[in-house]
């Protein structure tokens, strides 16, 4: 079948539709034009797998706001700790008095040759060379020493970035299942389904799998329902979890929501409906109870 770039522009309802986060009315307008639409039952199948990767892919994380200034103060601190104090510089003699020869003689002459010469130092060494000395060791006490407070300080800053890693992905880690539900055909059709339940913030995830569903009218579509302990005919005890469609073949998998605690209704079914009824019309196709109950 060819691209229609126009007719996915008109429709472009089919991400928000897999992802189930179309509004109500838009998901009933969008699923009743899904049952006769080809194109658009194509995209679906194609974007269902897509769908599928980004209910696992990693979340976002937002590193705290003064991560990088503790970890820079970090590496600073330990380098200031790891440095040796500063060696005492070398003390200069005190130049030795000389008497004062008579001039033009050749005791003023070796003196004056002395006096321009560099005195030596208690240690033989002249002034310039007890300088170039002192750099010396500087040079070798500051940049020859293994720089193991750097190394040291670097690993903190990484097992610390790793462990607000960690912390964040447990944080965003998907809640625990709160309930299952088994779905079977009531009266041994073939077809079947099962449903996980998580919660969140704000309510339940409801992932629901079907297989070999009837397939229904053009104007109709699939209504998962919650119903209470004390459902039945004439006092009905129900609240909807959403709707959907399914291919040719009657299979599908879907996330829904739902605000209501699988606790207070056990039971999980399966109708077939169609768009302007408020309350649940069509026969139960597939119904379980909820195990596990958290």
């Amino acid at each position: 079948m060819p691209y229609d770039v126009q007719h996915a522009l008109d429709h472009a309802e089919v991400a928000g539709w897999v992802l189930g986060v179309l509004d109500p009315d838009d998901a009933r307008d969008f699923g009743a034009h899904l049952l006769g639409c080809d194109q658009c039952q194509a995209a679906v199948a194609e974007f269902e797998p897509v769908a599928q990767g980004l209910k696992h892919a990693a979340p976002a994380a937002e590193p705290p706001a003064d991560l990088a200034v503790k970890t820079l103060a970090a590496v600073q601190h330990a380098i200031l700790a790891g440095r040796p104090a500063e060696p005492a510089p070398v003390p200069r003699p005190a130049p030795v008095p000389r008497p004062a020869p008579a001039s033009g003689t050749a005791l003023d002459q070796a003196t004056r040759l002395d006096i321009t010469r560099p005195q030596a130092g208690p240690d033989g060494l002249t002034p310039e060379k007890a300088k170039a000395g002192r750099a010396s060791r500087w040079w070798h006490i500051h940049w020859s020493r293994p720089l193991l407070p750097v190394a040291t300080a670097l690993a903190a800053a990484a097992v610390t970035a790793a462990a607000f890693v960690a912390v964040q992905t447990l944080a965003f880690a998907a809640p625990a299942v709160a309930a299952t539900f088994s779905l079977r055909a009531p009266h041994g059709q073939a077809a079947s389904g099962t449903a996980t339940v998580r919660h969140r913030d704000g309510g339940w995830e409801i992932q629901l799998t079907v297989d070999h569903l009837p397939a229904l009218r053009p104007d109709q579509f699939y209504e998962c329902w919650y119903a209470g302990t004390g459902n039945r005919p004439g006092h009905p005890d129900l609240i909807t979890a959403g709707t959907f469609v399914v291919n040719h073949s009657g299979n599908g998998t879907f996330t829904m929501w739902s605000a209501a605690n699988p606790a207070q209704f056990p039971t999980m079914q399966i109708t077939a409906d169609q768009p302007g009824d408020a309350s649940q019309q069509g026969a139960v196709l597939l119904t379980g109870t909820a195990r596990g109950l958290s």
